[in-house]
């Protein structure tokens, strides 16, 4: 599988990396906390992905962010929820070790 990965090199020239449609969805996500989260992370990322199937991934310090496309590939049932889903990991090096590979999970 591809992944066209982006590296933010000067944040000034470039505001975010992300679909005009996640932006629009960030933004009427209910709770404004959450919203907030997530748009830090798209603005301060520095690195994004965009995989075949249009997932978007982005890496902010130890944090990945992912906003899955299509929720029913994922066999859950999120009514209610949004498509962002977020992982933590120990530290930055680690974060962007699994970045290069965290699209794979697409296809389990």
């Amino acid at each position: 599988m591809l992944a066209c990965i982006y590296k933010m090199i000067n944040k000034d020239k470039l505001e975010m990396m992300a679909f005009d449609k996640t932006i629009q969805e960030i933004k009427n996500i209910k709770d404004p906390e959450r919203s907030k989260r997530l748009m830090y992370i798209i603005k301060n990322c520095t690195s994004y992905m965009v995989t075949p199937q249009d997932n978007e991934h982005w890496l902010c310090g130890s944090l990945i962010l992912t906003k899955w496309q299509n929720m029913l590939l994922k066999s859950v049932n999120y009514q209610g929820c949004d498509p962002f889903e977020t992982w933590s990991f120990n530290n930055n090096e680690i974060a962007g070790e699994t970045f290069k590979t965290h699209h794979e999970m697409e296809n389990i």
